[in-house]
């Protein structure tokens, strides 16, 4: 068994080690004094107790002030849910608006359609057959056949402006038979210029009607009777305060705000 030193113990370990022994009043004890006490006791100290004290114990200043690793940066966890399929076992073709001159269309062949095709029309359907685009419009009546490869999915169409247009997707034989796979919903491009319609008549603001009454007045001052009524009656627009906040209130910012109604007072 190896000797402890005890003067390299620091004084905390000689009062640890003296209350193994239960010395009386150890906390008030200098390290000479415990050091004396404890050479009488150093043979009955056990093993396993010198083996604690004999393990080099790491400062407590090498540990505060030693440089701190850092711990590598992790990538923000995003939960984007469950993967989206690929496909979700149907025979459809969906037509969207991209712009007034151009459709979208996406559409998946993974249903029964592709079967039914085969067992009515042989196996060797697909032998020296092209993949076409079917578009039908409302203002011309025969329809336009677009190349296109399946494999894509998706596909883009030049389209007219303000036109109705709906899409089929099949399978266009040699000798000119077109077989349909699916057929989308029905769309209309918008126009690209202003709308036609003037049919829409505006209302004219309190400011516009009272310069259009100043300048009748000013051209026909002898317009009276049934027709001044009826042109006063089409161009008033009631007033905000009477609108909202009652015929006996204003609007605040709107002329007279602030002015009280005079009342006579009794002298």
């Amino acid at each position: 068994m190896e000797t402890i030193d005890l003067r390299k113990l620091k004084r905390p370990q000689l009062i640890e080690l003296a209350g193994h022994f239960k010395i009386k009043r150890r906390h008030r004890l200098r390290k000479r004094e415990l050091v004396k006490l404890l050479e009488r006791l150093l043979p009955e100290i056990p093993e396993k107790l010198s083996l604690t004290f004999l393990k080099p114990r790491k400062s407590e200043s090498s540990t505060r002030f030693a440089p701190q690793t850092p711990a590598p940066p992790q990538a923000p966890f995003v939960d984007r849910g469950a993967p989206l399929p690929l496909h979700y076992g149907q025979d459809r073709i969906t037509a969207l608006v991209r712009d007034p001159n151009c459709l979208f269309i996406y559409w998946e062949l993974e249903g029964p359609r592709r079967e039914e095709v085969l067992r009515g029309h042989g196996r060797d359907v697909f032998t020296n057959s092209s993949w076409i685009l079917r578009l039908h419009s409302d203002g011309d009546g025969s329809p336009q056949d677009i190349p296109i490869v399946v494999d894509g999915c998706n596909w883009y169409l030049p389209v007219a402006e303000d036109g109705s247009y709906m899409v089929e997707i099949g399978v266009r034989r040699p000798q000119g038979e077109f077989i349909r796979f699916a057929a989308s919903n029905r769309v209309r491009t918008p126009r690209t210029g202003v709308s036609p319609d003037k049919s829409a008549q505006w209302m004219l603001v309190e400011e516009d009607y009272r310069r259009v009454v100043r300048v009748g007045e000013a051209q026909a001052p002898k317009v009276s009777g049934a027709f001044a009524d009826t042109l006063a009656q089409r161009f008033r627009v009631p007033s905000m305060g009477t609108r909202f906040l009652g015929a006996s209130e204003r609007v605040p910012g709107s002329p007279g705000i602030g002015r009280r109604p005079h009342r006579p007072t009794d002298k």
